[in-house]
């Protein structure tokens, strides 16, 4: 399932093919697609990359998150992951805290988990990778 239905008046998606593989990563431009966006992922890990258009080193980071978007999202996924592109410039309320671009944020639940500031592909790959492999409710240490 996707992030964001195509009949969402507010919400553009790109589709992105790679190696056969095709998945959606929204785009959410207003505060009402982010917060629907919030919604729909529920319990899934939301990634969302905060950019620009004018933003040159966010151009540098899209393929890499298309490409972790087709590994780690999609309904042929067994990981619980939506990708959100997010225009920092349609969200002023929402992305008041960015001052870098591009900033991948983490959210769980709704909340805010993580953030990477100034993203670089590597990190960005890094910070999915571990999202997906702990469990957030399991607590740290072991029980004894």
């Amino acid at each position: 399932s996707s992030v964001m239905p195509t009949d969402t008046p507010s919400t553009s998606t790109s589709t992105f093919t790679n190696n056969q593989t095709t998945t959606l990563v929204a785009r959410v431009d207003t505060e009402a697609s982010f917060a629907d966006a919030l919604r729909r992922a529920r319990s899934k890990l939301l990634v969302v990359n905060y950019g620009a258009e004018w933003c040159k080193h966010c151009a540098k980071l899209t393929p890499t998150f298309e490409r972790l978007a087709s590994e780690y999202g999609g309904s042929s996924s067994s990981k619980e992951v939506d990708f959100v592109n997010a225009d920092v410039d349609g969200l002023p309320f929402t992305a008041r805290g960015v001052r870098w671009t591009p900033t991948v944020a983490f959210y769980r639940k709704g909340r805010l988990v993580d953030e990477c500031a100034r993203a670089k592909p590597t990190q960005v790959r890094d910070r999915v990778w571990l999202h997906c492999t702990e469990d957030p409710d399991a607590g740290f240490g072991g029980s004894s």
